[in-house]
């Protein structure tokens, strides 16, 4: 591995303020890295922190243990899954929900009950959480229970016919040579053992005997905790379950599906998909990633589609749970080992996705709340951002405003859309009569949320219908909150100058063509630059998981095309640079399936720009095709293309490394040579300078400018707005450099 994962973990356990900690990271059967750091125990008498210490798992317990025996109870036919408890557990209140409720914790049941003074041992516990009332209705929402995974520890005792801590380890433990995996441990083993809390309760600083209250009392043994284990023991439980080994194909497939809770999509069969950077992935690299936390300081994720796994374990409550900082020390190490085996990837959560996984903290109980949105801007669901407000009815959306294409990314470009209606809520269309919200409609509105899919370009209309609702909302005094997404085109390359005039749709914003700011770093450039009686009242929710550098591509999301004529990521990125045809008389790809992949011209000498194009540096990661094509009608697409029926001799634009192509500066290559080759049958249009924001693009390149030349000008602009611009994400460089500091 590149980086120094050891010196990682130190640090990470020293700003942790843990007593000490043990990792392993694999991939297949190769191990990456393994390694210790610091103490197992602090007191009475410092002990370093060894390979083979054993851990108190805490609820690894769930996944590792619990989990596992009932997917296998469930592969041997002898339970399933949407059984009601009581068909195990025949007590009054158990009837009320299902062994996947209590798997996906959805059964209602609250996280759980401080009862260990009071219980007499399992059975005991069994009956006070069947008289428990539920918080909510099965399926209805998910809360992590201990109480439900208690619950499901029972059932699988009673499907095997045998106590869980025999069960598994006959069925899981022996058969792996998980040979220092059990409950209660042995006093042989003690020595080796990481303590965790001086207890009060007990009297004793607890080593070898699980630290959970309830789990004690219990005997030690329970379905939510009492597992003990090592790091090299649970690389053994992840390659198996990996590899096929401990549970059927299918059966992992079922476990890692969502758990079906509208509210919270990030819940499989025991383990968890969740996306938070202080939860068992860091920073995931892909959608395949699975993981779990355990109190005590326990970790682990898997990504099933690479084969790698991370072991992460530490007693951050040794000697008190008082200091316990488990965040800090999981993201620091998970981060660093999804930087340096996917640096080119991430699993980016959209600020939709967090504001849902938030539970709309910030956006719900507001009397009437307004939202700047279409179809295409999604959860990692795929579903609109107005049927996720929904989701709770404490957000109250009572006005819609959408942008060009309307609210649904059905009317094709220039096309002027009037109000409408989304069932009860008014839509108000600000591509028609109207650019921005007018006073009356924001009249009792105590909060916008604008949530928009932007593709990176200066000319996407969609950052200037974004800033005329920030100055209508300063105006009024509406406070607005963005819910952000990545840039699709990253946001470190920067190309095109600086424009000169910032009044149009296609120019809203003294930004480069491709600008490399996110819709949440826009937002707040603009609040920078709005003036007034009222200050803007602006909040942005992040992405997470996402490094400047990436692209669309690389953020393991899914694309929903943000206008008509960008069906794929790859018309997107080009877009950025082959928009500019529209100001010429060139068509730039509308009227076919591959719009602005495809430009060209009956008089286009297409060989001899392909040629030239093909020679220049200004190709890198792209490709380029001669083709011949005939622009057509496509209803909600390109109504009246240029060149309508009339055969071009054109260029298709294809990608071999999106990183490193600039598709602008491609763009002025092609104008600088259609310039000279063409002279007399170029032809300007006044959308041209709109596009690059004055006339001053167009007089350089009449004027004989190269390419070279342009590019140079243009870059030049770009170290100061690069200083200037708001930044609220961080390159993978920035992020190692942090964590190798």
């Amino acid at each position: 591995m590149s980086l120094d994962l050891g010196r990682i973990l130190a640090r990470a356990v020293a700003e942790a303020k843990a007593p000490g900690a043990v990792a392993l990271v694999g991939c297949g059967a190769e191990t990456l890295f393994s390694g210790a750091t610091g103490l197992r125990r602090r007191e009475p008498v410092p002990e370093p922190a060894a390979l083979d210490t054993v851990y108190d798992l805490a609820s690894l317990t769930k996944v590792v243990s619990t989990t596992t025996a009932v997917m296998l109870l469930k592969e041997d036919g002898k339970l399933s899954l949407d059984q009601r408890v009581s068909e195990w557990l025949p007590l009054p209140g158990l009837d009320r929900f299902t062994l996947r409720h209590l798997i996906t914790h959805t059964s209602g049941l609250e996280p759980f009950k401080l009862w260990y003074k009071e219980i007499t041992g399992p059975e005991d516990m069994v009956g006070r959480i069947a008289a428990l009332p539920l918080d909510h209705p099965p399926g209805a929402a998910r809360v992590y229970s201990d109480l439900g995974f208690i619950l499901l520890g029972q059932v699988a005792e009673k499907a095997a016919r045998e106590p869980l801590a025999q069960f598994v380890k006959r069925r899981v433990f022996s058969p792996l040579k998980m040979r220092d995996t059990m409950f209660t441990p042995p006093e042989t083993l003690r020595p080796r053992c990481a303590p965790t809390e001086q207890c009060a309760w007990r009297g004793r600083l607890l080593c070898g005997e699980v630290h959970d209250e309830n789990a004690f009392a219990m005997g030690g043994v329970s379905g939510h905790a009492g597992l003990f284990s090592t790091a090299p023991d649970l690389a053994l439980f992840c390659r198996a379950l990996l590899d096929g080994k401990l549970l059927k194909p299918e059966t992992l497939d079922e476990m890692l599906l969502s758990g079906g809770v509208p509210t919270y999509p990030w819940q499989g069969l025991g383990w968890w998909l969740d996306p938070r950077e202080t939860g068992a992935n860091g920073y995931l690299p892909a959608r395949t990633v699975f993981g779990h936390t355990g109190f005590t300081g326990t970790s682990l994720w898997m990504d099933r589609a690479s084969g790698l796994f991370v072991v992460l374990l530490s007693n951050t409550c040794h000697p008190s749970r008082a200091r316990r900082d488990n965040g800090t020390l999981r993201r620091m190490f998970h981060t660093a080992v999804a930087l340096d085996r996917y640096p080119a990837s991430c699993n980016a959560q959209n600020g939709l996705d967090m504001l849902l996984r938030d539970g709309f903290d910030g956006v719900r109980g507001k009397r009437k709340t307004a939202l700047l949105t279409n179809t295409a801007a999604v959860d990692r669901l795929e579903r609109p951002a107005l049927d996720v407000l929904g989701l709770d009815p404490g957000v109250r959306v009572g006005v819609l405003f959408a942008p060009e294409h309307g609210l649904r990314v059905q009317a094709e470009a220039g096309e002027r859309v009037g109000t409408s209606t989304a069932g009860p809520v008014p839509v108000i269309s600000l591509y028609g009569d109207q650019k921005r919200p007018l006073g009356g409609q924001l009249s009792g509105v105590d909060l916008m949320v604008v949530d928009l899919p932007d593709v990176g370009a200066r000319w996407y209309t969609y950052m200037a219908t974004m800033k005329g609702c920030l100055e209508a909302c300063a105006e009024a005094g509406v406070p607005v909150k963005v819910l952000d997404r990545p840039n699709p085109l990253g946001g470190v390359v920067l190309e095109g100058g600086l424009p000169a005039e910032t009044s149009s749709l296609v120019c809203a914003a003294a930004v480069p063509a491709r600008h490399g700011m996110t819709m949440g770093e826009l937002a707040l450039f603009f609040q920078a630059g709005i003036t007034g009686k009222k200050k803007l009242d602006l909040t942005v929710k992040p992405v997470e998981n996402w490094r400047r550098e990436l692209l669309f591509d690389q953020c393991a999301l899914p694309w929903v095309p943000p206008s008509p004529n960008l069906p794929t990521f790859d018309s997107a990125l080009a877009y950025a640079g082959t928009c500019l045809f529209e100001g010429v008389n060139l068509n730039e790809g509308r009227g076919t399936e591959t719009p602005f992949l495809r430009f060209g011209a009956p008089w286009l000498d297409n060989e001899g720009l392909v040629d030239a194009l093909s020679a220049s540096p200004h190709a890198a990661g792209m490709t380029l095709k001669r083709t011949l094509y005939i622009p057509k009608a496509i209803p909600g697409k390109a109504a009246s293309p240029e060149y309508k029926g009339l055969l071009c001799r054109g260029v298709d634009l294809g990608f071999t490394d999106r990183p490193a192509a600039r598709p602008f500066a491609l763009v002025a290559a092609a104008l600088a040579w259609l310039v000279k080759r063409h002279a007399d049958a170029l032809k300007w249009k006044p959308h041209f300078d709109a596009l690059a924001g004055g006339p001053g693009l167009r007089k350089r390149l009449v004027a004989g400018a190269s390419a070279e030349e342009l590019l140079a000008e243009a870059a030049a602009s770009h170290a100061a707005f690069d200083t200037a611009r708001p930044k609220l994400y961080q390159t993978g460089a920035e992020q190692r450099a942090v964590l190798e500091k």
